[in-house]
């Protein structure tokens, strides 16, 4: 007996890791430090990367009863390689042995991510996952907490409601991230000539709320600056 049972561990440790992707649970033990196939997350045998590593995991904040942590994974085929990223963001209820997977996103392995935030304020908890890019670009995720789940945001209404009030001739083609601490935005306006490189019609600093209901921003006032008539 004790021979077969030596035959199955070493027949265990040698054979390939099975996938389950799409699970949406890993046990808390170790989602700081192994990665976990989870939603969108998949590797090993027969997935596009046959290797995941955390390259950092931490406590991010506890609301009522659920702490959250964050895991950063690398993908790559190699265990040092890291081909591809992701950030998970993880629940879990206190004295459960299991934790929920609450919030993904996947980018390319160049990318680095800032700690998960979450702030609260007047429209309640809202989360913020930012990502950085080799060109200097920063692409934000925000998430409203409501019935103990994270929901995403809309983060374009405003940009589009802001451009119906501007003077004719005038547009916001792109705006600014969101700041959460002081509910504001910028957008650099573009008059109908100018190149997508190149606004020259001034800045709009313009104050949002959060349709809680709908989760998403909304345009609020705006004050104009350096808005040029020539």
């Amino acid at each position: 007996m004790r021979n077969m049972m030596l035959i199955s561990l070493i027949l265990t440790a040698i054979s390939p890791i099975p996938v389950y992707a799409g699970a949406d649970t890993a046990e808390l033990s170790i989602i700081q430090y192994e990665c976990a196939q989870v939603g969108d997350v998949s590797f090993g045998t027969g997935q596009a990367w046959s290797d995941c590593h955390v390259s950092k995991g931490s406590w991010v904040a506890t609301i009522g009863l659920t702490d959250m942590y964050q895991a950063q994974y690398c993908f790559g085929n190699g265990k040092d390689a890291c081909d591809q990223r992701a950030l998970v963001l993880f629940g879990n209820r206190a004295y459960t042995p299991k934790a929920k997977l609450l919030v993904q996103r996947i980018d390319p392995g160049s990318t680095t991510y800032d700690d998960p935030i979450v702030v609260l304020n007047e429209y309640g908890r809202i989360l913020v996952l930012a990502a950085h890019y080799p060109d200097g670009g920063i692409s934000n995720n925000y998430y409203l907490w409501q019935k103990d789940k994270w929901a995403l945001i809309d983060t374009k209404g405003w940009l589009e409601e802001l451009s119906e009030r501007l003077p004719d001739g005038v547009s916001a083609r792109k705006g600014g991230l969101p700041n959460i601490d002081t509910m504001s935005a910028q957008a650099r306006l573009y008059r109908n000539t100018d190149g997508d490189c190149c606004p020259s019609a001034g800045i709009a600093n313009v104050q949002l709320g959060l349709h809680t209901d709908k989760e998403r921003f909304f345009f609020k006032s705006m004050s104009l600056f350096n808005q040029n008539k020539d």
